[in-house]
């Protein structure tokens, strides 16, 4: 039997169309409940290490930035995964915002900009991208979760 521990993640998005969805799925891709979608406005589960996701715009982590502000210190450092929305550098305005959080937070990992993503019908049809794939095997590295 295998005893090694493999943390469970309560992922909220920090504004709409964040890509929770999309996050969740990339870290179990298998649906065996280390991930769960959170719904604006629920509870995090006692077990879950919760994950705030957001977009690469300056409104997105702005929108992280007010949701950290408002963080309960008895639910601990939440990861942040931030989603590329294009395939471009992050604008200086966002990367200083981002190093200014960056004690808010037990770590930033980033997903990048994924046409295959972005053209797929849902995010179960896109898992079959090799892009897609290979980014959420680094979003997994990221958040120390091992397969």
């Amino acid at each position: 039997m295998d005893h090694s521990y493999r943390p469970r993640f309560a992922i909220l998005g920090a504004h709409g169309g964040a890509g929770v969805s999309a996050t969740a799925l990339m870290l179990d891709p298998q649906r065996q409940g280390r991930a769960v979608e959170l719904p604006p406005g629920a509870s995090l589960p006692a077990d879950h290490a919760p994950v705030v996701v957001a977009r690469s715009t300056a409104y997105g982590i702005r929108q992280v930035a007010h949701l950290l502000g408002h963080w309960h210190p008895d639910l601990g450092r939440p990861w942040l995964v931030v989603v590329r929305d294009a395939p471009l550098p992050l604008l200086p305005a966002v990367s200083c915002r981002l190093r200014a959080l960056g004690s808010r937070v037990l770590g930033t990992v980033h997903v990048p900009y994924l046409a295959a993503l972005r053209s797929a019908e849902s995010p179960e049809e896109a898992l079959h991208h090799r892009s897609v794939a290979k980014a959420a095997a680094g979003l997994r590295a990221g958040l120390r979760l091992t397969d």
